[in-house]
């Protein structure tokens, strides 16, 4: 039996793009501010998930300030993530994600 990964991490570029992680499947965006996260493990059923985001940047560019929600999504294995500018409008934004599992 695989050892249970207590562990995620990844980062996401504002156009959904996945830069970087580990255990990430893939990301789907939607405009203006809506993506889905999957990853290879589930967060729900037998791993009990505590997560955080932040906006940040994907790779060296400069950082536009910003807000985020992070969410269980319907699947075990994804998360719902929404970015929005300072003032609470919808708008697209880089961010990075981690998830720790217990059981």
């Amino acid at each position: 039996m695989a050892e249970f990964e207590k562990r995620l991490a990844c980062v996401i570029a504002a156009d959904g793009s996945v830069v970087r992680g580990y255990l990430i499947g893939d990301c789907r965006f939607e405009k203006p501010n809506k993506y889905t996260v999957t990853w290879k493990v589930p967060l729900q059923g037998e791993a009990k998930t505590n997560f955080a985001g932040t906006i940040g940047s994907a790779k060296d560019e400069p950082v536009s300030p910003g807000l985020i929600t992070v969410g269980l999504g319907r699947q075990p294995d994804q998360m719902e993530v929404h970015t929005f500018d300072p003032d609470g409008s919808p708008a697209a934004r880089s961010f990075h994600l981690v998830c720790f599992r217990d059981q």
